[in-house]
């Protein structure tokens, strides 16, 4: 049976939680995502236990091989012009770019929703930054539990007569 997203290609920008589990669902689903690592700043998920025999190691993670199986890989350089002009070759191949970083890092790197359209004018740009775009927090790093904090999610959940709770349990 085909899947949902047979066809599709994704350059994978995206890294720790939302992001790479977002493309792994439409990599299980059919398909091609490339995720792309820095060479200098690997995927902070790959430090994440449990690990494989319990030894830690950038390629022992099982939440990193789990949060990114059905893909493929390539470390790129992003702070040379040679990984920049890497990935402009990469872009009119894919039919997304999905990426998690502080609002505003693509276009820094001249590979923004504005400069990758120039060379795709059908990309889709999905950014899972925690705060947006745009506005006054906009260039605030985040993970799920700021988030959920942010939301008030920790006022609704948990016990009454018990301090507020995280989704997983105090």
């Amino acid at each position: 049976m085909p899947g949902v997203a047979d066809g599709l290609r994704i350059l994978d920008f995206t890294w720790f939680g939302v992001g790479p589990i977002t493309t792994k669902y439409l990599a299980d689903n059919g398909a091609e995502v490339i995720k792309v690592e820095s060479v200098k700043h690997p995927d902070g998920l790959r430090m994440v236990g449990p690990y494989a025999g319990r030894q830690p190691g950038l390629n022992r993670s099982q939440y990193f091989a789990n949060f990114n199986s059905s893909k493929k890989s390539i470390r790129i350089d992003m702070t040379t012009e040679q990984g920049r002009e890497l990935v402009r070759q990469l872009v009119p191949q894919c039919d997304v770019v999905a990426e998690s970083f502080r609002a505003g890092t693509m276009a820094k790197w001249g590979l923004g929703y504005d400069q990758l359209r120039d060379l795709r004018p059908d990309i889709i740009y999905l950014a899972t930054c925690l705060q947006g775009q745009t506005g006054p927090k906009a260039r605030y790093a985040g993970f799920g539990m700021q988030l959920a904090a942010i939301a008030g999610f920790y006022h609704l959940s948990g016990y009454s007569e018990d301090e507020p709770a995280p989704p997983h349990g105090p």
